[in-house]
């Protein structure tokens, strides 16, 4: 039996380097272009996340440095790392601020539907009682059945 070989081509390692090649540099342009875009607004979104909840950002710049506090290499790290990717930061700082600015409206709201919370009142202790489980039942005397499949079981 004569073995059969499959002949591969050359180039194929090379299509396949190449379109690989090709999807990185389109993910690095995706992505520089959404940086470009971010670092532009950076600026208009810092100040919109200010406007609509200013504690986003000093609860952000608090847990930077209370990491920095715990772990200096950590808080660093996240320091640098927030100066570095500012546009990421700014854009995740207002998009937190306009949630947590409509989840407290919101809440407000459904204050306003529900009302303030009413005094505490006394209310009788209503027990309900349940019969004891120690108590047996009787067994009921069965009818002798007619069936001799019932006198299996």
């Amino acid at each position: 039996m004569k073995q059969r070989r499959k002949s591969v081509s050359p180039i194929a390692g090379v299509v396949a380097f190449a379109f690989i090649a090709i999807m990185i540099f389109i993910a690095v342009s995706a992505v520089k272009g959404v940086f470009a875009i971010l670092s532009w607004l950076a600026l208009p979104l810092i100040v919109l996340a200010l406007v609509f909840n200013y504690n986003v950002i000093l609860d952000y710049l608090n847990w930077i440095w209370q990491t920095g506090k715990r772990d200096p290499v950590k808080g660093l790290m996240y320091g640098l790392g927030s100066a570095v990717f500012y546009p990421f930061v700014t854009a995740y700082l207002a998009v937190k601020a306009f949630a947590t600015r409509k989840w407290a409206r919101d809440d407000r709201q459904k204050k306003k539907v529900k009302g303030d919370y009413i005094k505490y009142e006394e209310v009788e202790d209503d027990f309900l009682e349940l019969p004891d489980l120690n108590k047996v039942k009787e067994k009921q005397p069965q009818k002798p059945s007619g069936n001799q499949y019932d006198d299996m079981f």
